[in-house]
């Protein structure tokens, strides 16, 4: 490789995102972003000197310069020709850091590829905090001479970034598309994090050379095109990592799910059931079918992220490419790899993801309703029993009294004449008897007809768990055997 190659005006890029506020954050929360972002260019701002900066965001809800008093940027300290550039994306914080070297460097004379190792410390020096979403790197400059070749150049280039040092230039490899557009030759590089990696393991690079009679002025053309585009590629992507998160965390609760499906023919089934543990059961149940759904909900919000940001990601392509419109398809030709990866990748994955877990749902509701039927089935036999109970209290009292206002209205009797013989104590006798009769008959009557005394008898036998849901049934076995087939089918892939 060719050791002595060199760009005019050599400068690194770096686009970077953070949430400023995300759905049902609170204000306390946003203020936290919002420190965090800002933090990124000033190292000691404080909460209490947030209030400026709030403002300004309030001004507009699509796209809006923060530092509208000092032009939209803030310089880097001397001797570096840098400068910081913030911005707010609808919900997103977006932050540009450009490094060109130094101030008293010529722009106008070659310089060799290794002042590309400075750039990158300098730029690295000044991002102070990690971004949240994600971040882009755009490496540029122009090429001395017609002669020389742009694709090493570029190879070269990415050895001396410090993130891309390690990536392979081959098509099938780290190197995505590459494309002749507005007077420049692009190259995309990317490598994307793993199912179990932090956002901060996605790379992307794109290097963009310009023709040696190409005025590099027009980069100011393409710089917002690159904001909008990379913010919504950065957004797929932190979405997609979301949702990996989500899943983890829910093939954890499907577990818990088929515990608890299983055990539930031992509650349905059980000789004595204690409605209060029962009670507990289903508490702790609900309290698990409640975090369950949000964390399904979750996953269907990151599944619209990626739908939208997809969409609004290929619309932008198309608009960056009317810049040159006889080279549109060839901008086309770098950037769509990522849409065609996310349309074939992310999406279908989403899909089943949802249509897959969503059966634990329904497993929990399920096991709800049947717990709820045995509860509502001993309440109904309790307050039976305590009604029959009062009911035979009651007539007791009423008999007391009636005996009671019988004996009050009679002359008191002789003395020489024993009470039981008495007229009071025959009339209560024969007023008592029949009452008495129906007592016995009621408690000691036995089960006829599938009624039941109140005393418990061993033909009277609770129905079947099966039935105890007004007959529609629910076999627990046949439902936790079949959904956690497919429930595991798909987890596992």
């Amino acid at each position: 490789m060719n050791n002595n190659l060199q760009l005019i005006y050599p400068t690194l890029d770096i686009f970077l995102y953070d949430l400023g506020d995300g759905l049902g954050q609170s204000e306390t929360k946003i203020n936290e972003n919002r420190l965090r972002f800002w933090q990124k260019i000033y190292p000691r701002l404080t909460q209490e000197e947030l209030q400026p900066f709030a403002e300004v965001e309030g001004l507009a809800t699509d796209s809006v310069e923060l530092l509208q008093k000092k032009h939209g940027i803030e310089p880097f300290e001397s001797p570096c020709d840098g400068y910081y550039y913030p911005v707010k994306l609808g919900d997103t914080y977006a932050l540009q850091i450009d490094c060109s070297g130094e101030q008293k460097a010529n722009p106008q004379i070659s310089q060799p590829l290794e002042v590309i190792k400075t750039l990158d410390k300098v730029v690295l020096e000044h991002r102070h905090n990690p971004c949240t979403i994600g971040e882009s790197w755009v490496l540029w400059g122009k090429l001395p001479t017609e002669q020389q070749d742009a694709e090493q150049t570029a190879e070269k280039c990415s050895h001396y970034l410090s993130l891309f040092a390690d990536f392979q230039w081959d098509k099938d490899k780290d190197l995505k598309g590459s494309g002749e557009f507005a007077g420049a030759t692009f190259y995309e590089l990317w490598r994307l994090p793993s199912d179990r990696s932090p956002i901060l393991d996605n790379r992307h690079l794109v290097i963009c050379l310009f023709h040696s009679h190409t005025d590099i002025t027009k980069i100011q053309q393409l710089y917002p095109h690159f904001r909008h585009l990379f913010q919504f590629r950065n957004k797929i992507i932190w979405a997609y990592q979301q949702s990996r998160q989500l899943k983890s965390d829910m093939k954890q609760a499907a577990q818990v799910i088929h515990r608890i499906v299983s055990d539930l023919p031992q509650q349905v089934t059980a000789d004595s059931l204690n409605l209060k543990l029962l009670q507990k059961y289903l508490a702790d149940t609900l309290t698990i079918l409640s975090t369950y759904a949000t964390y399904l909900s979750r996953l269907e919000e990151q599944q619209h992220t990626i739908n939208s940001n997809l969409k609004n990601y290929q619309r932008r392509l198309k608009t960056f490419a009317k810049l040159d419109p006889e080279n549109g398809d060839r901008l086309l030709n770098c950037f769509e790899p990522f849409a065609d990866y996310a349309l074939e990748k992310y999406q279908p994955q989403l899909e089943s993801d949802i249509a897959s877990l969503s059966a634990g749902l329904r497993l929990l509701e399920n096991a709800i309703k049947t717990i709820e039927g045995i509860i509502q089935l001993e309440q109904t036999k309790s307050d039976r029993a305590l009604s029959e109970t009062v009911a035979i209290a009651t007539v007791g009292l009423g008999l007391s009294a009636i005996t009671a206002t019988v004996v009050s209205t009679q002359q008191p009797p002789r003395g020489d004449r024993f009470f039981m013989v008495t007229p009071p104590f025959l009339w209560s006798i024969g007023i008592l008897s029949p009452f008495i009769l129906w007592l016995l008959l009621r408690l000691y009557r036995p089960l006829q007809g599938g009624k039941k005394g109140i005393l418990p008898h061993p033909e009277g036998t609770p129905p079947s768990p099966p039935l105890l849901r007004g007959g529609v049934g629910f076999d627990v076995g046949d439902v936790r055997n079949s959904e956690k087939d497919a429930l595991k089918n798909d987890i596992n892939d």
